[in-house]
Formats: C-alpha cells, structure tokens, sequence
C-alpha cells in the first residue's frame, strides 16, 4: 500500500444544518483546496465553519469524535483560520493512491477439482507455514462473536470462499469523490472495484477452496477506495472511527503511513505564494488520533509496514520519500519523518516475509518499528514461471484467485491470528493481545534480526496450543 503522507488530521460526521445555521454562500469559489481543521478540547467551533461558508468554501464534513473537520476554502483563507484561538491546526488532506502490487492469475487454478481446500493444499504455503499445515484450525478457527474490520478496497460479499463469514460493513467514499460519477455515495456499496480488499479478506477468514487463518471467524469490511484506487487520510480516519463504533475486535490496515514532525509548505499553483500549514505533525496527526481512539477502546489495530523497502528508523529516508510523493500536490515538508501507525502505542506494525523465511526485499523495516514479520511471499526471478507460487494466493474478486504479494498480504495473516486470540482468552485489552502474539512467535537467528522481523515469525499454532 502506499505510505499515507504525512500528519492527515482529520474526521467526519455530516453537517446537518439547522435553524440557527447562516446561508450558504451563493457560490463555491473555484481553486479551494481541500484541508483539514483540528480543534482545541476535540471540540468543533461553529464560528469558523460560518467562516469558511461565507467566504466561499465549503465545510465537507465533521468528525466530532475526534473534534475535526474536512473543509475546501481558498489558500488565502488559511491564516484567518488559524487565528481562531478554538483551532489547533490547518493539515493538507492529499489523495492518497493504492500502491500497485504485483499479482499474477493462472487459468489453471480453475483446472483443479473445485473442492474444499484444494487450493490451500496445492498453493497456500503462507497460510500452512503460519497455521503448522492447518493443525492451528483443529485447536481454534473463530467464529461470529469475534469480528475483523477490514478497511480496505471492499470486497466481493458473494463470493463463495467469504460470503459465509461475511457480516456487513460500510462505504466511506463520498459521493462524486475525485470526479469519480460511479460513486453514489451509498453506505452499502461495499463491491470491490480492485480485488485487493478481497484478497486480504482471504488470508484472514477465506473457507472454502483457499483457507484463511481464520476460516470461521466473522469480517466487516470498510471501503475508502474509488475505481482508481484513491482516498484520503480524513476518509481512512472516518474508516477507523466508524469500525470502532461498529463494535469491530480488530482492524486490519493493510496501508501504512509516514509522519514529518515539521513543517508544511503549500504553493499555489497559480500564484506561487506559499502558505505555512501546520507546525507539529506528531500532536495533530488526525490518522494517528484516530488509530489511538481505536487502541482506546479495546481494539486491535494491526497495520502492514509498508513496500517501499525503507528503513522507516531514519527519518531523511521518510522525508525525501514524502515530499517526492506530494510535489505534483504542491506540498514540501520541513522536519523528521517517522513511520506510522508504527510509532503509535499499541499499533502491531508487520513486515513481510518470503517463502524460506527471509525478509521480503520490497518490505519496510527498522529497529524499533517492526513488531513481527508474516508471509508477504515474493517473485524474485520474473523469468522463472515457478516463481509465482512463492507469491501468496487467496480470494480475489468476481469469485475468482489471485496471486499476490506485498506486506498487505503479511498484515492480515497477524490480524486473524489477533481475532483468534480473542477467541481464545477473550476480549483482552490491544495490548494483551500483543503480547501472545510475540511471545508465540518464532524467532529468527540472523544478524540484526528485530531490524526486519520483530520479535519473529507469526505463528497460530504456538499461540493456540499454549
């Protein structure tokens, strides 16, 4: 997935104008941008949306959880905004791409006998290495009381190796987002319009002919993509907020994100003036706010660490990674880079692993950030055609498989294994949860090891036979 820029601070809730509320201006002006407002005290002042609206812009939505708004105003509005002693901060609110990951489908998975487990048996090393070959399935596969959101691209709810574990969930794309007319607006269009989200909800609760972890347990899933695989960060943070009140046990972010404690630079691309935007990106970042909401009230938040192969522990590399994404944007950050949600307390950040057990070479990495490693799989010889099956096959979308790779293949297998602990002992607190997943996991004996795995390889079986 690709790194989610820097400190997106922000959430939603939609506007409901009442009686008392002022008219809209007649016209929204043309060249806003799209920003996010923090408030003191998680508390929206009413005063300065009447601002924004008067002044031409538009208030998009609020998220009073977590005391935050979407707005889109002109660059010249800005420092008005910011003089209101209620706001805490102006954030950019950049769209955000799916990264691409390499997949590749074979007509001849459609060639084997279509029963139970066949693709498991035949291709599924992944899941085998992380479930001792199914034997973890005989001691806990979950069930329905323990529920995984996944938050992702959506899914295909009719397909037959999900559609019996599959519980509902929720569209968070807005209407018309990025011009995109496909997007109603609807809250149950949760149809997967790239496969990935499908292909993540394989991996954790696939029963069929692909198994996941955790083949019985129940999945919600949450879509933040449009068709051309983009988001925001106030729409992944309206996600997190939105699972938790659904009452999900764990969040799956098969997307990571990066942070700069700094400074942002905005330039109009008209009239080249720059605007300074925020300050303090570690205090005001609305997608760790929201991560942190999630950890508060008990729920397991487990998050891929990204394909960049960066060495998230130094903060240039993040920097230069950041601003070289958002330059197009019109955005330069000033400051130290961070990776998140690895830096956020209670957050289980996974890198990937290939088939021999060696880190993935496209996986993130560093001390202090990766928690624990999973199968992610990786073609190394693109000429070799065997090669594929060192990638890690599941469900895809149209009742179909796929082959992936990617630490979004990884994330989700530590995310089963989350809900199946549940299952296990109960609704332990996040940090509870953690801690059986680490010490069931196998350690790796290489040089600087807690560098690129962690405390080790995921393993259901250790956990569960315990």
């Amino acid at each position: 997935m690709k790194k989610i820029c820097a400190f997106l601070s922000i959430i939603i809730l939609l506007l409901m104008p009442g009686a008392n509320n002022p008219v809209f201006a007649e016209k929204i002006l043309e060249d806003n941008v799209n920003l996010i407002i923090t408030y003191n005290n998680d508390t929206i002042d009413n005063n300065v949306k009447d601002l924004i609206k008067n002044s031409g812009g538009q208030v998009v939505s609020d998220i009073p959880e977590l005391g935050a708004s979407e707005i889109r105003c002109s660059p010249e509005l800005i420092e008005k905004i910011r003089s209101y002693q209620t706001v805490k901060n102006v954030s950019p609110n950049p769209i955000i791409k799916l990264q691409k990951i390499k997949m590749i489908s074979f007509k001849e998975l459609n060639k084997i006998d279509q029963v139970k487990g066949d693709l498991f048996n035949q291709y599924q090393w992944d899941i085998k290495n992380v479930t001792n070959n199914g034997k973890s399935f005989n001691l806990q596969s979950g069930n329905h009381n323990v529920v995984v959101g996944i938050i992702d691209t959506g899914v295909d709810k009719d397909h037959p190796d999900l559609k019996g574990n599959f519980l509902g969930g929720k569209n968070i794309v807005p209407k018309n987002f990025e011009n995109d007319l496909t997007e109603t607006g609807d809250p149950n269009d949760v149809e997967d319009k790239s496969g990935h989200g499908t292909h993540v909800a394989g991996t954790i609760a696939g029963n069929g002919r692909i198994m996941g972890v955790a083949p019985n347990i129940g999945f919600k899933s949450y879509r933040i993509f449009n068709k051309s695989n983009d988001t925001t960060g106030y729409i992944l943070a309206t996600a997190i907020v939105q699972a938790v009140k659904d009452k999900v046990n764990v969040i799956n972010l098969s997307i990571g994100g990066y942070v700069i404690k700094g400074k942002c630079i905005l330039t109009d691309s008209k009239t080249k003036k720059s605007y300074k935007l925020n300050d303090d990106a570690e205090e005001y970042s609305l997608y760790k706010k929201a991560i942190r909401y999630a950890v508060k009230n008990g729920v397991t938040v487990v998050a891929s660490a990204g394909n960049e192969a960066l060495d998230c522990s130094n903060s240039q590399n993040i920097l230069n990674y950041v601003n070289n994404g958002v330059k197009d944007q019109g955005l330069t950050y000033i400051g130290n880079g961070i990776e998140i949600p690895g830096d956020i307390k209670g957050v289980i950040t996974v890198s990937a692993s290939r088939k021999d057990n060696t880190i993935a070479s496209y996986s993130n990495y560093g001390q202090g950030v990766i928690d624990i490693s999973a199968p992610g799989g990786e073609m190394k010889n693109i000429t070799d055609p065997n090669e594929v099956y060192s990638m890690c096959l599941s469900s895809y979308r149209d009742n179909s498989y796929l082959f992936m790779q990617g630490t979004s293949m990884a994330a989700p297998k530590v995310s089963a294994l989350a809900a199946l602990t549940i299952c296990k002992y109960g609704n332990i607190p996040p940090k509870e949860v953690a801690k059986k997943i680490y010490k069931s996991a196998e350690k790796v004996n290489t040089y600087n090891s807690n560098n690129y795995f962690g405390h080790g390889l995921v393993n259901a079986y250790n956990l569960l036979n315990k």
